[in-house]
């Protein structure tokens, strides 16, 4: 692996430091070896004369084959969505949908900046070969249910057991194993115990959704008579290895469990909005309890796009809407959620997130010649905060690096034949609705 330098960049940012700039950055065996001036080093130099550096930002939510269901399943409620079009679908998936949709969806969270994410879904050998393909980094779980079959349980048990250990055995800096229970309203407590003994005995990572909408909460009051935090809680899911997608309907007695028990949060404001879950995720006082939270973006066919700009937006306005204060969570803080909070519950082995000497070397850059950074002062982190979080929606990385190696260089993915996948993914689409339209 070649040393990257990063000549001269113009500003570097992250949630830590204040405003770095004019400094070289060198890249060595996958982390940042030297900030300075004047750095020197056989390899590959990138001029950043021009340029943005922040830490890459980390997607803590969300299911990346799903691309190939972007847009067939609109303007529905959750279960409806889930039941009637999405889980249908997922059926007739083979091989070739899962490889070729993951593939699609890292292409696109690469070239918005993204150098991770935590990914559930089907087949996640397969999912992961695409992963470490375009070489992007994942916290990978196969998705399980038995929806209270007990002829299924044990079943799905082993398959959560067996594929952790796939995903392990491939041995790549890239993949992280973990597990997935899919939820309680589709996981027996059989199942949901057996996973929870799982990640005891291995010390794995569990995500799972959680209060997604209100009528997840009801149902596990009709089952088990007590809400689903106060549920998992009992049953060993609920510690500081268990990391909560969506978390919507939660009262003041499971934030307290949360706060106690030390389970982290990912909010996905745009999927809660687009399904229509009637609530928000409450990060702010999430915040002020000392929970973790990161933010994710959900699939690409309940949100529609990966795009950590838009995610940040959105997370910060719905914030300021629900509270009627504009200064109830800053743009700073939305940045460090979006990049360092992701990292720092999938991966905090990597100290990644921040730029400085020794952390793992996940970067995006952006080309500030831009009219979204217009105006620009170097000098105030607030108006650069700001512009990344408010104005940046839509906007490309030029280089990203992922693991110290470049994965896109001036706007192109490095690893593959973005025309080529683009064919791959038209046939494995109409292969997939074939018999459908």
């Amino acid at each position: 692996m070649e040393p990257i330098l990063l000549k001269n960049c113009k500003i570097i940012l992250d949630a830590f430091n204040k405003i770095r700039s004019n400094l070289d950055i060198l890249i060595n065996n996958k982390v940042i070896e030297e900030i300075g001036h004047n750095l020197s080093k056989k390899g590959i130099d990138i001029d950043c004369s021009n340029c943005l550096v922040v830490p890459g930002f980390f997607n803590g939510h969300t299911h990346s084959p799903m691309s190939l269901l972007r847009g067939i399943a609109e303007d529905l409620p959750l279960h409806e969505w889930l039941n009637n079009k999405v889980w249908p679908l997922e059926r007739k998936f083979k091989e070739e949908h899962y490889y070729i949709g993951a593939k699609l969806s890292i292409a696109e969270m690469l070239k918005y900046g993204f150098t991770g994410a935590a990914d559930m879904y089907f087949n996640m050998d397969i999912v992961a070969k695409s992963y470490i393909e375009l070489n992007f980094r994942g916290v990978l779980c196969e998705g399980v249910f038995d929806f209270f079959n007990e002829n299924e349980t044990e079943k799905q048990y082993k398959k959560a057991r067996d594929y952790y250990f796939r995903l392990k055995n491939l041995r790549n800096d890239l993949i992280k194993p973990s597990l997935g229970p899919h939820a309680t309203y589709t996981c027996s407590e059989k199942l949901l115990r057996l996973i929870a003994e799982l990640s005891s005995e291995l010390n794995a990572l569990v995500q799972i959704h959680v209060a997604e909408d209100n009528r997840e909460q009801e149902l596990c009051i009709k089952n088990y008579g007590i809400r689903e935090v106060n549920f998992l809680s009992k049953i060993g899911l609920c510690n500081e290895r268990t990391i909560y997608a969506h978390s919507v309907w939660l009262n003041e007695e499971e934030i307290s469990l949360l706060k106690n028990f030390r389970a982290s949060i990912v909010h996905n404001p745009i999927s809660n909005l687009k399904l229509g879950v009637g609530s928000i995720c409450n990060i702010k006082k999430l915040l002020d309890n000392g929970i973790k939270v990161c933010l994710g973006t959900d699939g690409p066919a309940s949100n529609n796009s990966l795009d950590p700009f838009e995610t940040m937006k959105i997370s910060s306005l719905l914030q300021k809407h629900f509270y009627h204060d504009p200064a109830i969570i800053s743009s700073k803080e939305i940045f460090k959620l979006a990049t360092y909070g992701g990292y720092n519950i999938f991966l905090p082995e990597l100290n990644a997130g921040i730029i400085k000497e020794g952390s793992i070397a996940d970067l995006a850059i952006f080309d500030l010649k831009n009219i979204r950074f217009m105006p620009l002062s170097l000098k105030d982190e607030n108006q650069i905060f700001a512009h990344l979080v408010y104005s940046s929606s839509g906007m490309k990385a030029k280089h990203v690096i992922v693991n110290g190696k470049l994965s896109v260089e001036d706007y192109k993915l490095t690893n593959i034949d973005e025309e080529k996948l683009f064919e791959d993914f038209e046939r494995a689409y109409n292969s997939l609705f074939e018999n459908n339209f």
